[in-house]
């Protein structure tokens, strides 16, 4: 579906009768807009990218990491570490060829070259991928996760009257033939009703008498789950608190109103100013940072860290996405301090350079290479195997709540400080605007978030002490 998004964007460049007409003119109001059907090709093509990134993105990683399943256990962590830093390297390498070579192509040989590049690019590694097919492990997914963390919910409501046992002890409770798991674990204790096969540690069956319309009793089953599937609610519950104090790293991530900065600010280079930095290639000092500290961690930066924490990765995960969180929220301050610098300068008519913008986007790629693949290892060690690529798509369902909530808090911030007939913060004139202020107000957030994500941090407990009892082979329920 990645590929079709990409062919109809293409196309869309392509075929004249899929794009408005050639602009007659230098001024806009004489462009022809678009008509309905321009807007079905560009948004088909949009509509092939979401779905396909939708199931690209979360599901490469872990099918990649699935491909170190078979290493020792205790080897397998190190190995871990070294392929999420590996994966989001190679990640900031590709979006760093996109904002400079893609996008000068668009720019100077045009939108249909421009688009042809990444459709031979998107085909050739779909046919790597095919390619290499039988070289590939094969984790079997377990197709009943969601609907067993469904199942599991239903179940603990309809048993919540329950009595559980004042011990936690087998032959209570409903699990998995040669499960590792036939109890399930005492945290979140009262989930444990949704898999008892009794209502009083045994003494009743699974079933409870209802009346019906006509006065007759009869039995209604209730919905009983198994130990694992339990398990696996409890895991996802566990891990919420920590992911929604990650959505702030959405916000400090979205750079858009840093190229607007960058067009306002001297962007030339060279002998006499003679080339001039297009403003949204300035991301690329983003992308940099977070490739270059990501190649370099396992190999220079964890082994320092080691020294000093004891600790065999350097930092554990969740320190690392709290280090990740206060990197954002310094990005954010420092964001504020250089639009404040660049507004006083530009009411006095001096031009600031657009390299300013430089330790902002630096420290929002260390966010990211500390926040982000923090977050991403964390998901997946912390969840059941069998979750792993739902685990890997709760960083990007982080990232659509944190888009959503930074254009929720613009809309706010907008609609706010122009009461009254007042220029607001957020105005298209930068200089009659304050986006400092915005910044500022972000940073506040920030501080916020991670006194929020020190709490989760506390409450969740030590990493790595979940029951692993998945095996490779599902079993038959017995009681």
């Amino acid at each position: 579906m990645h590929s079709q998004g990409m062919v109809f964007l293409w196309l869309s460049a392509m075929i004249p009768g899929a794009r408005p007409p050639p602009c007659t003119g230098n001024v806009e109001h004489q462009c022809a807009p678009p008509g309905a059907h321009h807007l079905v090709w560009l948004l088909a093509g949009f509509a092939f990218l979401s779905l396909g990134a939708s199931g690209v993105r979360p599901c490469s990683m872990a099918f990649g990491a699935d491909q170190f399943s078979r290493h020792p256990k205790e080897r397998r962590s190190r190995i871990l570490q070294a392929y999420f830093n590996a994966y989001y390297a190679s990640v900031g390498v590709a979006f760093t060829v996109a904002v400079t070579v893609i996008v000068y192509v668009q720019d100077n040989v045009g939108w249909s070259v421009g688009f042809a590049v990444p459709v031979c690019l998107m085909l050739l590694s779909t046919l790597c991928f095919l390619l290499g097919s039988g070289l590939y492990i094969k984790e079997k997914g377990d197709k009943r996760m969601l609907c067993g963390i469904g199942d599991a919910v239903v179940a603990a409501v309809q048993n919540s009257r329950a009595r559980l046992p004042e011990e936690t002890r087998d032959g209570v409770y409903h699990h998995l033939k040669d499960c590792k798991l036939t109890v399930p674990t005492d945290q979140l204790r009262f989930l444990n009703k949704a898999c008892m096969v009794s209502a009083d540690a045994g003494a009743a069956d699974s079933e409870r008498q209802v009346v019906n319309s006509g006065g007759k009793k009869k039995k209604k089953k209730k919905k009983l789950c198994t130990v694992d599937q339990v398990e696996q609610l409890k895991s996802a519950i566990r891990v919420l608190p920590i992911w929604s104090s990650t959505i702030f790293l959405a916000l400090a991530m979205n750079q858009s109103f840093a190229v607007k900065q960058a067009d306002k600010m001297d962007r030339r280079v060279g002998r006499g100013g003679g080339f001039t930095v297009p403003s949204g290639s300035l991301t690329l000092f983003n992308m940099a940072t977070m490739s270059l500290w990501s190649a370099s961690y396992d190999r220079w930066i964890a082994p320092a860290l080691r020294r000093h924490t004891g600790n065999p990765r350097g930092l554990t995960l969740k320190q690392r996405v709290g280090g990740g969180l206060l990197l954002a929220t310094a990005a954010t301050a420092v964001s504020a301090a250089v639009e404040a610098a660049r507004r006083r300068r530009a009411l006095r008519g001096v031009t600031l350079s657009a390299f300013w913008l430089v330790p902002q986007f630096a420290l929002v790629g260390l966010a990211e290479a500390f926040g982000v693949i923090g977050e991403i290892e964390f998901f997946y060690k912390e969840l059941p195997k069998s979750m792993a690529s739902f685990s890997m798509s709760l960083l990007y369902m982080a990232m659509g709540v944190g888009n959503l909530a930074g254009a929720l808090i613009v809309k706010v911030v907008q609609a706010a400080t122009t009461r009254g007939g007042r220029t607001g913060w957020l105005v298209d004139d930068l200089d009659a605007g304050h986006y400092d202020y915005y910044y500022w107000l972000l940073a506040c957030y920030g501080l916020a978030n991670f006194v929020y994500f020190a709490w989760c941090s506390w409450a969740y407990g030590e990493e790595g002490n979940n029951v692993d009892w998945e095996e490779e082979d599902d079993g038959e329920p017995v009681v």
